[in-house]
């Protein structure tokens, strides 16, 4: 697991304070992001997790500008090295998007232009972003980005289209253009979800040493605890669109303070887990952004809050815990949490 004793600087790469996202309806507006707050430090991992549908694609999203139609950001600041991104013209965040911030998407063939050459998709980057290279500067730097990615062959994968490739190739090519113009931050949407486990932990592995090499900030959205234990520094819990627990991996994975982060901790099969036995999964259906329960949204599902009255009354807010400052839980009765969920994760973060 990389470095816990990571020592964050003052001022945060990136700090989103209270960001809230609505969709536009025919029947009325409806917020599906609430009050989303977290920083990246440079040179970390932070992997916000959860389930489909639980809002941290458009958190991400959000932070390029990228959010579809009729969905909008109506509230918060996303400060990246001290600007506001939400007060920036369209031509300060092209110019900021794939240089300073660059995202790679989960599916490599609809992010990849068929009819263009991987060089010719890396070069385009470099001649938009930094126009003074010359030709042979930027077919060098894309030569370059191609092996942090863990392409050997680059000058041959250069001339070749992306039908030509396999998917954990496209995958990695992804991962060179976003690297080549040696951005501050990368926001990694599920880049691993198509591959089998194999050609994932090599992309993953590849994409952790580019980002050690440049000193990237990684903020990778994901929906598998295995790899924030594997790759994250630090880890955000959605769920229906509120970060419901967040803090340092081992602490989260070791002692989560969320109902919700021990239920997605205890689906996880170990290696002593029966294999004709029945996982453990979470009650309940996911939640439905039409019809959230009042107070709090993860309580139908919750086998902690029984029938406590304050759980149906009284959202709950993230606050810190008693002995971990930095370790924070939206629940109202977090300190009744604290054995691990599931001990052949959380010793993976040790």
């Amino acid at each position: 697991m990389p470095g816990h004793d990571l020592t964050p600087p003052q001022a945060p790469l990136l700090d989103v304070k209270g960001l809230n996202i609505q969709i536009e309806r025919k029947g009325g507006n409806r917020r599906i992001v609430t009050d989303v707050s977290f920083t990246v430090a440079r040179g970390e991992t932070l992997c916000i997790v959860g389930e489909s549908g639980s809002g941290k694609t458009l958190t991400a999203l959000s932070l390029m500008s990228l959010l579809p139609p009729r969905v909008s950001v109506t509230g918060g600041g996303i400060l990246f090295n001290g600007r506001d991104l939400l007060t920036l013209d369209s031509h300060s965040r092209e110019r900021l998007n794939g240089d300073e911030i660059a995202m790679i998407f989960q599916d490599p063939m609809s992010s990849l232009n068929p009819v263009m050459t991987v060089g010719r998709q890396l070069t385009e980057s470099l001649s938009r972003h930094q126009p003074s290279l010359t030709r042979a500067q930027r077919e060098s730097r894309a030569e370059q980005a191609l092996a942090l990615a863990g392409i050997s062959r680059g000058a041959d994968i250069m001339h070749r289209h992306p039908h030509q490739l396999s998917g954990g190739m496209c995958q990695r090519v992804l991962i060179a253009i976003a690297l080549v113009n040696h951005p501050r931050l990368i926001i990694a949407d599920e880049p691993t979800t198509a591959l089998d486990v194999t050609v994932q932990a090599q992309v993953m592995k590849s994409m952790r040493a580019a980002c050690e090499q440049t000193g990237a900030a990684l903020l990778l959205i994901t929906h598998d605890m295995q790899l924030v234990a594997q790759y994250a520094h630090r880890v955000a819990v959605m769920y229906a669109g509120r970060i419901v627990e967040q803090g340092q991996v081992h602490n989260v994975f070791r002692s989560p303070r969320h109902p919700y982060t021990r239920a997605l901790l205890g689906s996880i099969p170990g290696l002593d887990t029966d294999v004709e036995g029945d996982l453990e999964a979470i009650a309940g259906e996911p939640p439905d952004f039409a019809r959230l329960p009042s107070g709090c949204a993860f309580r139908p599902r919750c086998g902690l809050c029984a029938n406590r009255t304050r759980c149906a009354t009284e959202v709950p807010l993230l606050r810190a815990g008693q002995q971990t400052p930095d370790h924070l839980s939206a629940c109202h009765f977090a300190d009744e949490l604290s054995q691990p969920a599931n001990a052949g994760i959380a010793s993976a973060c040790q």
